[in-house]
């Protein structure tokens, strides 16, 4: 009896698709990116040249959902991580976007650094459910516009588990190739194995960008899969409506799957959202309130279009529809502050919120282990289960009866709970980062990508 639980029906997911297309058709999409808005042109579709706007058809779209992989590996630097998408089970995903972070000696937040992308990696490589580490914050500390390399480096380093990254223009791009290259051994592996994703974001509304967008299809022969991820505001960047915005970030996410698979036939991608509700009295961006709806119908349209995903809603109960969902990646563990700041225990302390929203999911076991009609017969009216073999073993059993003993039980429902969490998983970070470190880069490694940083900085003023 596993849970089942959905906002669309299968009438409605076809209704988001045909207004899906219906804005592709009669809005379309602006293409800020030369070389992708002639790239289609010359395949025929129609454009308005001087709007620099495309209009896609059902047949692109068809198109492209065709060649686009509908199971694909995300790759770990330590193989015993990969990880095949689309899953019969939920992960986590860290974050990227924050800008600063609580520092775990002082607990004071300040200005994130490059040595704090590290540590986000060597956190999360602990985090059981977490499986795809993206950066977590951005390093104030080094160069703006190489940043992404810094940090990119900085991550694969923290963790052995997949990252994923962003890149901003195209002079970032061949010094990334050759961070993967030298990781991985040659092209050839970088292909094969997969280490890392890239994240690229549609700019709400029905806008394709033109840095990150060129960056990624000038690194195309190396197959590295993308994650369509638009982040729009509900009533700001797109409309004041759980649908219609559903709708509009599908025309985002389905138009750059056009582009992605034009450029290069058979590019993985993950299909994804990062809605996110606007407070209707500030304005300001929150993660709970409808988006976890779009979490979970994003999972759905996943799914009617045969693609991996993954979403926004991981670390709050508020957002556990996200998680009934069963999306392949859940982002937000160990952010605080509707994103825009992590917090190192709270990566450890939202995994325990997101384990017990997938314990829910998993539902009622009538089989083996859950049927327990014989302890039943056999203890009769006015008995006790205590001692029974079945008790023992289901009460070490997650599946069926979840604990934690780092977060136990009398916790739950308690005002303190998440603060007296939040103690408890400080401590494992203290002995996770004074200890030593798992599946460390060797030196000759780390001393190679140091050169190539050096080199994309120093390049800087000739660009």
């Amino acid at each position: 009896m596993q849970l089942k639980i959905s906002v669309l029906s299968e009438e409605e997911k076809r209704l988001v698709h045909e207004k899906t297309m219906e804005i592709l058709g009669t809005a379309g999409i602006w293409i800020k990116s030369p070389v992708a808005f002639e790239m289609l042109k010359n395949t025929g579709a129609r454009t308005d040249d001087e709007r620099q706007i495309v209009y896609f058809t059902e047949e692109m779209v068809k198109d492209a959902l065709n060649k686009a992989p509908k199971s694909f590996k995300l790759g770990g630097r330590n193989h015993k991580f990969d990880l095949v998408v689309p899953s019969d089970e939920s992960h986590h995903i860290m974050s990227g976007i924050a800008t600063s972070i609580y520092d775990v000696e002082t607990g004071e937040k300040r200005d994130a650094v490059i040595k704090d992308v590290v540590d986000i990696g060597r956190v999360f490589q602990k985090a059981e459910t977490g499986r795809v580490c993206w950066t977590g914050v951005t390093a104030s500390d080094v160069p703006q516009k190489t940043h992404n390399l810094h940090e990119m480096a900085a991550v694969i380093q923290g963790t052995s588990k997949h990252v994923q990254v962003e890149l901003s223009s195209t002079y970032e791009a061949p010094f990334a190739a050759r961070i993967l290259e030298t990781i991985c051994g040659s092209k050839e592996k970088v292909v094969e194995d997969k280490i890392a994703s890239f994240l690229y974001c549609p700019v709400s509304p029905l806008t394709q960008d033109k840095k990150m967008l060129e960056a990624y299809l000038s690194l195309a022969e190396y197959e590295i899969p993308i994650s369509i991820y638009p982040m729009p505001m509900i009533g700001l960047t797109s409309p004041a409506s759980t649908f219609s915005t559903l709708c509009q970030n599908n025309a985002e996410v389905l138009s750059a799957l056009v582009i992605f698979q034009t450029a290069h036939p058979g590019w993985p991608i993950i299909y994804g959202t990062a809605a996110g509700a606007t407070d209707p009295m500030t304005g300001v961006y929150v993660r709970g309130g409808e988006a976890p709806l779009i979490s979970l119908a994003w999972t759905e349209m996943a799914r009617f279009y045969g693609l991996p995903c993954q979403v926004i809603g991981g670390g709050s109960f508020e957002t556990m529809p996200a998680y009934l969902g069963n999306p392949d990646l859940i982002d937000g563990i160990g952010c605080i502050e509707c994103g825009m700041a992590v917090d190192l225990p709270m990566i450890l302390a939202d995994e325990e919120i997101g384990k017990r929203c997938m314990r829910i999911r998993k539902g009622i076991n009538t089989g083996k282990g859950g049927d327990l009609t014989e302890d039943i017969l056999k203890e009769g009216p006015g008995g006790n289960y205590l001692l029974h073999r079945s008790t023992m073993k289901n009460f070490r059993n997650n599946d069926e009866i979840y604990h934690n003993t780092t977060y136990p039980l009398s916790r739950r429902a308690q005002i303190d709970e998440r603060k007296v969490n939040r103690e408890a998983a400080l401590d494992i970070v203290k002995g996770i980062l004074a200890g030593p470190h798992e599946d460390a880069l060797p030196e000759e490694i780390l001393k190679v990508m140091d050169e190539i940083l050096k080199e994309a900085d120093e390049g800087i003023i000739e660009s």
